[in-house]
Parts: C-alpha cells; structure tokens; sequence
C-alpha cells in the first residue's frame, strides 16, 4: 500500500471535515431526507487537485468559468463518469457550448438563457437544470430571477423535452448574520416549493421526481442543509483559498 503524499493527507482531511459538518448539519434537520450531495467547487484550481478527490470518490465537480470548464473537461476526459456542473453567469454565446460538456446547469435565471441552453440538449442527452431565484431582492450582489418573475421561467422549464427541470438554486449575501440567512434560506425554499408543486412536470412520461435545493458553501452550509438543501457547492473547505493569477512582468512581450 502506497503510503500517501502530505497534500493527498491534507485532502482527505478536508473531505472527511466538511463531511462531518454535513452529517451534524444533517441530523439536526427536520426536513432532510437524510442525503446532501456534495458539489466540489474547483474554480481557479488545477485538474490535478479534481483528481485528487475524484480518487477520494467524489464525483460532481463544479466551474465557474467557460474556458476553465471547457480545458479542466479535456484534460480530465479520462475520468469517465465525473459530473460537471456550471455555476455562476453564463453569456449567451457561450451557453451552447457549456451545454455540451456540463451535465448540470445551476443558475438559469432568464428565459434567452434557457433557450441557448436547450440548443446544446437533446432528449437523448438532457440537461439538468436549476433555476436561480433571489434568495434576498434587496442584495444586488447575488443574480437570480426575482420571486414575482419567475412563473414564466418555470413554465418553460417544465415544458422541454430536453431539460430535465432539477429545482431551485440560490445564494445568500455574504455579509448576512446566521439568524438572517437562517430566515432568508427558510423563506426562498418555501417560495421554491410554492413554484414546485404549480409548474413541476406533471406528464407520465416524466418520472415525478422531488424538488432539488441548491444552496449554501463553505461558510453556511449547516444553515443550508437545516432549512433543507439537497447539494451544497462547497470550494475553499476542500481546495483552500484559489491561487492568486499571477501578472505578466511590465515589460513581457505577447
């Protein structure tokens, strides 16, 4: 047996610590039903470090960025059945594309992006869809389609054949007391539900399937998962802080 390196060490610390908040987090929810799946972040960190864990057995890794996506899905194509989810905004010209290689979407939050989205499905090849919706309206930080808009967004996520409707994503403001965040992730899951059991697929054909909650990172999770997330996107717990992008000297050439 192979005896392991101080970062592999380091890594599987980190794993087995956020999986010990998850599970006290777990237990003191009443609304669970006893799993969380955990989405590793990986924005701005080497394929070497997804590898890392991919061998610790996670398997849903998420990107931030189109190219970043894109290069980490190439270099790392041998891992054959690992899950790419995209978080965060997505332009229009690049919504197809990501389509192609993420399986996962978290954050569709217009109807043009859906249907640049719905250009790189198919029903063969679905694409898994969460709706962003805004956790806080007063946090011009954080995007999502406003409560009172989305009925129309949720209407023609039920309605294609191509996308497989997951439920609802949302992010907390970052400056937030535990109480606020405790009542704002309260109130967006039952606002979610609310949509959920008008607009959710009500066709045969479609298995009915319970309503996904995207919600919470590193820093809230537990409030996440006592309010009744179902997936935590979790970055810096596992990969620590992202590594500073080093500037090009003054005077380097192109």
């Amino acid at each position: 047996m192979r005896s392991f390196s101080a970062y592999e060490s380091e890594t599987q610390q980190r794993l087995e610590h956020v999986r010990s908040r998850m599970a006290t987090a777990l237990l003191q929810s009443a609304s669970s039903n006893g799993t969380v799946g955990l989405i590793a972040v990986s924005k701005g960190h080497p394929a070497a470090a997804i590898r890392s864990f991919y061998a610790l057995g996670l398997r849903d890794f998420a990107e931030n960025y189109a190219q970043e996506l894109l290069a980490k899905a190439d270099e790392l194509q041998d891992l054959t059945d690992i899950r790419w989810h995209f978080i965060g905004k997505i332009q229009s010209n690049k919504a197809k594309k990501i389509a192609q290689v993420a399986q996962f979407i978290h954050g569709v939050d217009r109807l043009p992006l859906l249907s640049e989205l719905a250009k790189g499905a198919s029903v063969l090849h679905p694409l898994h869809v969460f709706l962003q919706i805004q956790v806080d309206e007063h946090d011009l930080n954080k995007s999502g389609c406003p409560y009172e808009q989305a009925q129309e967004l949720c209407q023609a996520l039920s309605q294609n054949p191509a996308i497989v409707w997951e439920g609802f994503m949302g992010m907390g403001p970052a400056d937030a007391s535990n109480d606020r965040l405790h009542f704002l992730y309260e109130r967006f899951i039952q606002r979610a539900h609310q949509l959920w059991e008008k607009f959710a697929p009500r066709d045969p054909s479609r298995q009915a399937r319970p309503m996904q909650v995207s919600l919470g990172m590193s820093e809230d999770l537990e409030i996440a998962i006592r309010c009744g997330a179902t997936h935590i996107r979790i970055g810096s717990a596992l990969f620590g802080p992202r590594p500073k992008k080093v500037k090009p000297p003054e005077n380097a050439h192109p």
